[in-house]
């Protein structure tokens, strides 16, 4: 298997990688329903959503472009797309497809962390807890921080 991790985030069981087409079937005998492909568009495995299908699981793509220091923007469609993704589905055994699972998993801390009102720097802790370091991920930590200013303002109004 070219899984990365299975991690439990509360309630929510993921699993952090690129699936092989073997590594599919095994999956939805564990209860695994959904893939949730975030590959940027230009990296993405045009195969990938067949084969998910094929066995039986549900796929959607939401292309995280690269967050990197100067292109990860919390008014991009992906945000606004990957939060009502979580907040549907996020219940569910469900598999990230990612080459970055430092930035998969902060995402998923986020969209689990933000609603419940707990501060960004409890996210920062959940995902150095569950085993990813966020050490020289500036970029990562920037966006959870523009995160929470922008939508909390939004709350506020």
């Amino acid at each position: 298997m070219y899984l990365f991790k299975q991690v439990k985030v509360e309630k929510d069981t993921l699993l952090v990688g690129r699936p092989t087409e073997g590594d599919l079937g095994h999956l939805v005998q564990q209860g695994y329903e959904k893939v949730l492909d975030i590959m940027p568009e230009a990296l993405k495995d045009k195969g990938l959503a067949r084969r998910v299908r094929s066995v039986g699981m549900r796929y959607t793509h939401i292309p995280v472009e690269v967050c990197g220091p100067e292109n990860c923007r919390i008014d991009e469609d992906w945000v606004l797309r990957f939060f009502r993704y979580m907040m549907r589905f996020a219940r569910n055994p469900m598999v990230i497809n990612t080459d970055d699972e430092t930035l998969g998993i902060t995402l998923v801390v986020l969209s689990s962390m933000f609603p419940e009102g707990k501060p960004y720097s409890q996210v920062f802790q959940a995902v150095e807890r569950l085993g990813f370091s966020l050490k020289g991920r500036k970029e990562i930590k920037r966006f959870v921080r523009d995160f929470y200013g922008h939508y909390k303002k939004q709350l506020s109004r």
